[in-house]
């Protein structure tokens, strides 16, 4: 069974326009979160490729990474209820995540329990949108799976994560943008391979190899993650060994 890891509700597909792109590739589940922005437009197609490039230099990835956020308008406070909506409307086609925003503070909280109490099967921290180092996740608990796209901070934030919460089940979207192999040592953390216009099957060929299938996730980042070249939405996943495609997650989320 495929499980993909990391899709959004968004505007530009729409949930039917998801399962429709699951339905044709296979994937029998995926998880659901809300969106992280506004939509985003058509993108140069040279955009991705300098992106990466710069990535694979150490001194570049920060600042290069602060180019890419600003590009985006993102979503202060993510809305998590069409994600339990489409959970409802769809059974067992979507794990629901929780998408919240720790500086919102008491509202954060309890929103999170709000969605723990609708069933949500994890819960998402986007650092590089709103601007806060994996300490400050305060949301972030042992108590769900957590998918993190880390931001500005250093890679040591996530060590420092681990050694107060050593039972947490922590997945680090996108190869671990921006710090990558830098992160990759780190034992029991797991990664998922989201977005080709963020991580190149190079990046993720070696990162296989150097952490092993039992800890990389297989995820699309649709409907971005997903866009055909030649116009509409089609799954292309990058060649992964098959425990990738749904024993990995699996595992964290039973």
């Amino acid at each position: 069974m495929i499980l993909d890891g990391h899709a959004h509700v968004e505007p530009e597909l729409g949930v039917d326009g998801l399962v429709a792109a699951m339905d044709a590739a296979g994937v029998a589940q995926a998880v659901l979160i809300g969106a992280a922005q506004e939509p985003i437009g058509k993108i140069n197609p040279l955009g991705p490729p300098i992106f990466r490039a710069c990535l694979r230099v150490p001194p570049l990835r920060i600042p290069i990474y602060r180019i890419g956020r600003s590009t985006m308008h993102q979503h202060r406070r993510p809305d998590n209820s069409v994600v339990f909506q489409a959970a409802r409307e769809h059974p067992g086609r979507f794990l629901p995540y929780a998408f919240v925003n720790p500086l919102l503070g008491q509202d954060a909280h309890d929103e999170l329990d709000r969605c723990m109490e609708r069933g949500a099967r994890g819960l998402k921290l986007h650092l590089w949108f709103h601007r806060y180092r994996l300490p400050d996740a305060r949301a972030a608990s042992a108590r769900l799976p957590v998918l993190a796209h880390l931001g500005f901070g250093p890679p040591e934030d996530v060590e420092m994560v681990l050694e107060k919460v050593p039972s947490l089940k922590l997945i680090l979207a996108h190869a671990g943008i921006p710090h990558f192999e830098r992160l990759w040592r780190l034992p029991g953390v797991l990664f998922d391979v989201a977005a080709p216009q963020l991580v190149s099957r190079g990046t993720i060929k070696r990162m296989v190899a150097a952490v092993g299938p039992s800890r990389v996730v297989f995820g699309s980042d649709a409907p971005v993650g997903i866009r055909a070249r030649a116009g509409g939405y089609r799954y292309n996943p990058p060649p992964l060994p098959s425990r990738c495609f749904g024993d990995t997650l699996a595992s964290v989320l039973d």
